[in-house]
């Protein structure tokens, strides 16, 4: 008889747990959320994309993506310019402050995968990984 896995319920609990705790450690270090350091990683890795374009690769609705880009920009993590194509599009630059704390937790998410994956030897991690990536797959085709 096997055991019947709740893998929506599982994943739920387990991001929003993970995530409380992204979010206090970011709030405490560095007054922003983790909503905020993924549009900071997303121009790290490609700076100057259009508002709607981060707004896509982050996850966030574009009025979503407003509120966290004018936080972001008051802390002078990023600024705002007006592109000369066209007046009424504007695109995202990371800052060098932006930039400084990304390399400041780049560090601190390495280490806080390595203290979640601590208790699985290294056939176990690839199991993880390709589970996690096989749900990614499929919620895309559901």
């Amino acid at each position: 008889m096997s055991t019947q896995i709740r893998v929506f319920h599982l994943l739920h609990i387990a991001h929003a747990a993970l995530f409380r705790a992204a979010d206090r450690i970011m709030r405490l270090q560095e007054g922003i959320t983790t909503a905020h350091q993924v549009i900071l990683f997303t121009l790290n890795a490609e700076d100057g994309l259009r508002a709607s374009e981060v707004a896509q690769r982050a996850g966030h609705s574009k009025s979503r993506l407003t509120n966290l880009v004018d936080t972001l920009e008051t802390r002078g993590m990023l600024k705002r310019q007006t592109s000369d194509i066209d007046r009424r599009v504007h695109t995202l630059h990371i800052t060098s402050s932006g930039r400084d704390l990304i390399r400041r937790h780049t560090k601190r998410i390495q280490e806080m995968n390595e203290h979640i994956l601590a208790p699985f030897n290294p056939t176990e991690r690839k199991v993880i990984a390709e589970f996690l990536e096989h749900v990614r797959r499929e919620a895309e085709k559901i």
